[in-house]
């Protein structure tokens, strides 16, 4: 076949291999619908992923220079256990924890347990993928459909399992020393390295079907975690109204962790005016950057102002930036959540419609 014919089916297996990768991406997601109002960024967990592998591949040398070169002998079954298990298997699983770590503790990307599940299990992703990418480029196109579904979701499922422990470790206020506090991490990568490895040499040498019902079991193991975060309510989910006190307790939670978020400061405004408490909730909208509130929030902002009898009153300068919807939203929700004197605002807002919106443009 000319080599025409070759380039395109590499080619077509690269992407396929990101394709899949993608498809992956969209599962994972899919356990946390609020992932991107914490800011999370998919493709800074999947370029750290890649990364990973090559920190991995420090880890195999240094491995190589402890336990000897000939660790690994084709053909001599015990050389190749203790080369899985001791080297195969933590090379890859501290690998990409160290990476997660970095990103978990460094840049402060773990806000609620769920999401030392998402981001380590996205860091799989991308350490899959490159590695993905380079069977591809060792071994050829018929590498990929098999590493596409068992690869790439063992990794991500043995990371979910670490990723759960340290989730929950990371938010835990502090007691006793590190190994006291993080001993499950610990466990968590120590076991998951060991069932990596365990999973590689029972493929290689008892046969596809032993290595896959191991991995059923972990994925059995990855389910009940994925179920267990998904139970806790989230901070960055809406509550209903009904609920403000528990959405109360959880915001504040969260923002002892992600203090500048203006999504939490201002879904906790409104939970608190539900509840009756403006001048909490006064407090809270003033956190936001007075340029990331929007003019119906600066219209509440005002209006709370001025009934606690201090600042300026600038309603009538605000609704005129105001679209008539954001008009319209704002006098029935100030009925919603005042508990008296709404009455004098809408008939100002109403006055002021009146008077100034038919002359606007």
């Amino acid at each position: 076949m000319s080599n025409g014919y070759f380039r395109l089916t590499w080619l077509i297996s690269l992407f396929i291999s990101a394709g899949g990768a993608w498809v992956w991406l969209k599962i994972v997601t899919r356990a946390d619908p609020r992932w991107k109002d914490k800011g999370h960024r998919w493709y800074l967990y999947i370029l750290s992923g890649i990364g990973s592998l090559y920190l991995a591949r420090l880890f195999y040398f240094l491995g190589y220079q402890i336990y000897g070169g000939n660790l690994y002998t084709p053909y001599d079954a015990a050389n190749d256990l203790q080369y899985y298990l001791l080297i195969n298997g933590p090379s890859e699983e501290w690998a990409k924890f160290i990476v997660f770590w970095i990103l978990a503790r460094g840049f402060k990307r773990v806000k609620e347990p769920r999401d030392g599940v998402i981001v380590a299990m996205m860091v799989a992703l991308g350490f899959s993928l490159w590695e993905n990418i380079n069977f591809l480029m060792m071994f050829g196109t018929g590498s990929i459909p098999v590493r596409l579904i068992s690869a790439s979701s063992g990794h991500m499922a043995y990371a979910a399992i670490w990723g759960y422990f340290a989730g929950e470790a990371i938010l835990e206020p502090p007691s006793g020393g590190i190994f006291s506090k993080y001993r499950y991490v610990f466990t968590a990568v120590f076991v998951v390295s060991f069932v990596h490895g365990l999973f590689n040499f029972l493929t290689s040498w008892v046969g596809s079907g032993s290595g896959l019902a191991l991995d059923l079991v972990m994925y059995a193991v990855t389910l009940i975690v994925l179920v267990q975060v998904c139970r806790v309510p989230s901070a960055y989910q809406t509550f209903p109204y009904e609920k403000s006190s528990e959405a109360v307790r959880a915001i504040r939670s969260a923002l002892l962790r992600d203090s500048g978020n203006s999504l939490l400061y201002k879904r906790l405004g409104y939970y608190e005016l539900y509840l009756g408490r403006e001048s909490a909730a006064l407090s809270s909208w003033k956190k936001i950057a007075l340029s990331s509130r929007g003019p119906y929030l600066n219209a509440w902002v005002t209006i709370l102002d001025s009934r606690a009898g201090k600042g300026h009153d600038r309603l009538e300068q605000i609704l005129s930036t105001m679209t008539g919807k954001s008009r319209i939203t704002l006098k029935r929700r100030l009925k919603f959540f005042l508990k008296s004197g709404s009455d004098v605002w809408i008939r100002r807002i109403e006055d002021w419609e009146r008077i100034k919106a038919p002359c606007r443009r």
